[in-house]
């Protein structure tokens, strides 16, 4: 690094001297030199000075020196001037990335979170299709897109890690959800299996380790005509993980497998043409190095591949936030929302921030109390019995630009989608959104932005989330929204509501395996059950069940290809994960003095 150095600045004082200046300087130097030199080798092998052969070199060196240092000075400028042009093409290519990178991330949001939202319409089963391709395919351009951008880095050496706190379970959720969507674009299950001692929380680059798996599991999909993409994540040590994606499809030759990693590399024996771009395992290879760890595959023809990603990443215990408490007190709020447990958790919330707060269940009932009552904020849930919030939203703009009503509060929508885009909320008649379950800092946030005066109150004394709940119950509740819950509506509501859930699971509205029963005696539609499932979820993401919820929302997706023949598998499954929870729950509540 030295010897660079020194020499990139011998070139620059070439280049600023000029090549006529240096021609004449160096001539001088290489002059003396010789003549030194051809003294002292004269006096060392003859004793003595042969002047007439000194002269004819003085007279050789006048002749030839001047070319030789003006034509090596003019190599060294036309090469410091090719260099100084190649780094400007590519600073100038880097810029033309950055600003393609952000040009294009925008739309593309706007894309997934359109889609997202579009989820929580009424839609037939061939735009549920057309939907899940859409969202697929924007997932897919940007992961294309990130592995063009990490070419370039990979190629001036500025490929980095961006290192954040990162719920692992919710980001493995994530990554089975659009894995079940893109396998079952060519009618193929997808498996997930965890490793029962993963942390709740790791360090991680998460955009990078989804970027990775994503390439992996396309092309798991990709190369599979029939069967089943498993992942499979496994903690190897304290920090080592491992993720592994196998595929029942055609295998890749022995001799082939050396090979896959290298840049642009396609496997010539695939027997179908390639739709990738031959860098993705490349730039994943490289990541994983990043990451401290590796990217293997071991394959046999006829039978599958499996890939093997492993990495280093250090869990961390949930830091404690402080919670803000809304300088706004004794607003009057209509919350719209149909699910008897969301409602209890969010009025009792609202209510001992110090708000007044009455309830609909309906479209049409939000509608009348509107008309007949004056409200500070409107809380709308998406989905109702009889229409959309979105459609109430439109429905009372539409009243105060005729001049139906003299005043429209702050309509806020919620939401228990993953939000990607607030704009698009907005464009359909909200002010802004809020996700479900209530969060208290993001509600009381949301609160002072539309009534406080910049000010809050900060409560230092929340309890620490890793604390307080035991590491069992970690694995099917979320600990964050759990925590939160027994601070601010108590113990003992919380376990009144842990009761309701169970009366409504057994013989109620959220009673899916009575449902699912009705659906195979053909009593019911499929979307009928779809809506119980919805529910379901609702109510266990309002009591921070987050395995629950999670199976409930694979239950409710109707379109997927494999929900027929799994939906009885996952009916088992919610039932089983309700038990356990339930079971977990109860016990630790007992040992609260908990009834």
């Amino acid at each position: 690094m030295n010897v660079n150095h020194f020499t990139q600045k011998y070139i620059d004082w070439v280049v600023k001297l000029g090549r006529l200046k240096f021609s004449i300087l160096g001539f001088l130097i290489v002059a003396v030199f010789a003549l030194l030199t051809h003294i002292v080798l004269s006096l060392l092998v003859v004793g003595r000075i042969d002047w007439q052969s000194l002269a004819y070199a003085i007279i050789f060196g006048l002749i030839s020196a001047p070319f030789v240092i003006y034509f090596f000075t003019l190599l060294v400028d036309r090469l410091e001037r090719s260099r100084l042009a190649l780094a400007k093409s590519i600073q100038d290519k880097s810029t033309l990335l950055a600003t393609i990178s952000h040009e294009l991330r925008t739309p593309l949001n706007g894309i997934l979170g359109l889609s997202q939202m579009l989820q929580d319409t009424p839609l037939n089963q061939q735009q549920r299709n057309y939907l899940n391709t859409i969202s697929i395919s924007a997932v897919s351009l940007g992961h294309i897109f990130n592995d063009i951008i990490d070419l370039e880095k990979i190629d001036s050496h500025n490929l980095e890690l961006c290192y954040s706190e990162t719920d692992f379970y919710s980001f493995l959720t994530n990554i089975q959800n659009i894995a079940i969507l893109l396998a079952s674009e060519k009618g193929l299950q997808f498996q997930m299996k965890l490793n029962e001692n993963l942390p709740h929380f790791l360090q991680l680059d998460q955009t990078r380790l989804s970027q990775v798996l994503w390439n992996l599991l396309s092309n798991a999909v990709k190369f599979t005509e029939n069967g089943v993409i498993m992942l499979e994540v496994k903690k190897l040590s304290n920090n080592q993980y491992s993720f592994a994606i196998s595929d029942t499809g055609q295998g890749i030759p022995s001799q082939e497998l050396e090979k896959i990693f290298t840049m642009y590399y396609q496997v010539a024996d695939s027997g179908k043409k390639s739709a990738g771009s031959g860098i993705g395992l490349a730039v994943s290879k490289n990541i994983a190095h990043l990451m401290n760890g590796d990217l293997t595959v071991a394959s046999e023809l006829g039978k599958g591949t499996t890939f093997t990603l492993t990495i280093q990443a250090e869990s961390i215990e949930k830091q404690e936030k402080p919670i803000e408490k809304s300088a706004v007190q004794n607003l009057q709020i209509l919350l719209v929302e149909d699910i008897q447990l969301n409602i209890t958790v969010a009025k009792t919330l609202l209510e001992k921030l110090g708000h007044q707060v009455d309830v609909a269940m309906s479209g049409k009932e939000a509608i009348q109390a509107f008309e007949h009552n004056s409200y500070d904020l409107l809380l709308l849930d998406i989905q109702l019995p009889d229409m959309t919030g979105f459609e109430i939203a439109r429905y009372l703009r539409d009243g105060y630009q005729n001049d139906r009503y003299d005043y429209l509060p702050p309509l806020i929508a919620l939401t228990a989608n993953v939000m990607q885009n607030k704009a698009e909320y907005q464009r359909q008649g909200m002010d802004d959104v809020l996700r479900k379950p209530l969060l208290v800092n993001e509600l009381t946030a949301c609160l002072n932005t539309y009534f406080g005066e910049n000010e809050t109150v900060v409560n230092h004394s929340k309890m620490n989330v890793n604390q307080v709940i035991p590491d069992d119950l970690a694995d099917y509740f979320n600990p964050e929204i759990l925590a939160e819950l027994l601070e601010f509506i108590g113990k003992d509501l919380y376990a009144e509501n842990i009761r309701l859930f169970k009366q409504e699971i057994n013989g109620g509205d959220l009673d899916v395996a009575k449902v699912y029963q009705e659906y195979l005696k053909g009593n019911i539609t499929k979307q009928q059950l779809a809506d119980t499932a919805h529910k379901l979820k609702g109510a266990a993401a309002s009591l921070a069940m987050q395995s629950v919820q999670n199976v409930a929302n694979l239950m409710q997706q109707v379109e997927l290809p494999e929900w027929r023949e799994n939906i009885g598998l996952w009916v088992t499954e919610v039932e089983q994960q309700t038990k356990n929870s339930l079971d977990l729950i109860g016990r630790w509540l007992g040992e609260m003095n908990v009834s």
